[in-house]
């Protein structure tokens, strides 16, 4: 009896204190995105990088080809795998056209990506009020304090064969390869 009463309690007072928050809609949150966008958005992602896959294998020779899949079947069973190694042992078998190839894909995976969610964020801020753009940049700016720079870093080819290979689980970092957060898949 005692655990229901303020259980009771509870729920009479939610209804009164729900109704003492409300917010104007037009002010407060940014609109909803339109998820019909956000899913072409995330299906021309995926296209993005199944075409880069698809390009980077094509530009392997059979015998580099069988030398990823054993790699990534030795991780696969290893009981410690090293991904830095086999970054390592993979940047060492390739060509320097192979290497110039994977860099070359992924470049331009990279910039086709940024420019669609650029895009993107362009289309989702215009839908919003001048209102919800500045409550959007004051909650960016509480984030984040400091200059923020974007440094590119520089593409392995390595890496990105094992990442591609690995598929969502060979990621290391953000993206197509971007820096490891610390204790991340690859921390030995």
């Amino acid at each position: 009896m005692k655990l229901i009463l303020p259980f009771i309690f509870a729920m009479a007072v939610t209804p009164a204190l729900a109704g003492a928050q409300t917010v104007a809609p037009d002010t407060a949150m940014p609109p909803r995105p339109n998820m019909a966008a956000m899913q072409q958005l995330h299906a021309q992602m995926k296209q993005i990088h199944d075409q880069s896959r698809a390009q980077i294998l094509a530009s392997l020779s059979p015998a580099h080809r069988a030398l990823l899949a054993n790699i990534v079947g030795q991780l696969a069973i290893s009981p410690a795998p090293n991904r830095d190694a086999a970054v390592r042992a993979l940047d060492a078998a390739l060509t320097p056209i192979e290497a110039r190839n994977i860099v070359g894909v992924e470049t331009a995976a990279r910039t086709q990506s940024r420019a669609l969610m650029t895009s993107a964020r362009a289309q989702f801020e215009a839908s919003m009020t001048p209102e919800q753009r500045d409550a959007m940049a004051a909650r960016m700016a509480s984030r984040h304090t400091g200059a923020r720079t974007f440094t590119a870093r520089p593409i392995d080819p390595g890496k990105t064969l094992l990442e591609l290979s690995l598929g969502h689980e060979g990621r290391m970092g953000m993206g197509f390869g971007g820096p490891r957060p610390p204790g991340g898949p690859s921390a030995q």
